[in-house]
């Protein structure tokens, strides 16, 4: 699992006093913290967007609190944010960015994409062992059909060899 790193909630409280109008605490924490000099593009980042990721952290250890199965907490946190994305798959962590700066949709749409690359690498899997085998197997025929070539290519000179032996003894006879 991701975690929000001191850079990102850094960005998220100076846009945050921005937005409410603490001007000089925004300019000082920007300063401090170097956010002119950080990755994040802040077109991005929707406003309000501390206010929301603190209430939809509020919202899970709601949730915690009130489930007593972590498997079940597990299952309705996918039932609530990616609602129509199967639960019984793998579970997919989001970064927090993506988090912050996408609505539910969005959120469902990438962990769609991710499910969707990740069966696209296991059928590549499953191809690349199934032409490995497929592979062997043609390797193993061939061996087999080099071999039994070799034992008829032995039994003719075996022949040829009986057939010039039996005409010389008939030729010595004569």
């Amino acid at each position: 699992m991701t975690s929000i790193t001191s850079v990102e909630l850094n960005y998220l409280v100076f846009r945050y006093l921005q937005e409410s109008g603490f001007t000089h605490s925004a300019f000082t924490l920007g300063y401090e913290a170097g956010i002119n000099t950080c990755s994040i593009d802040g077109n991005l980042i929707p406003p309000g967007a501390l206010i929301r990721f603190v209430q939809k952290g509020l919202q899970y250890l709601e949730m915690e609190a009130n489930l007593s199965n972590v498997s079940m907490l597990i299952l309705t946190l996918a039932f609530l944010f990616l609602s129509d994305v199967e639960t019984d798959e793998e579970f997919s962590f989001l970064h927090p960015l993506d988090i912050i700066t996408k609505d539910v949709n969005q959120l469902q749409q990438l962990v769609k994409e991710r499910k969707k690359n990740r069966d696209k690498d296991r059928d590549r899997e499953v191809e690349r062992e199934y032409e490995g085998e497929r592979g062997q197997v043609i390797e193993k025929k061939r061996q087999e059909k080099e071999k039994e070539h070799d034992k008829d290519r032995k039994k003719e000179l075996a022949d040829t060899d009986m057939v010039t032996n039996q005409e010389e003894n008939d030729s010595s006879q004569a």
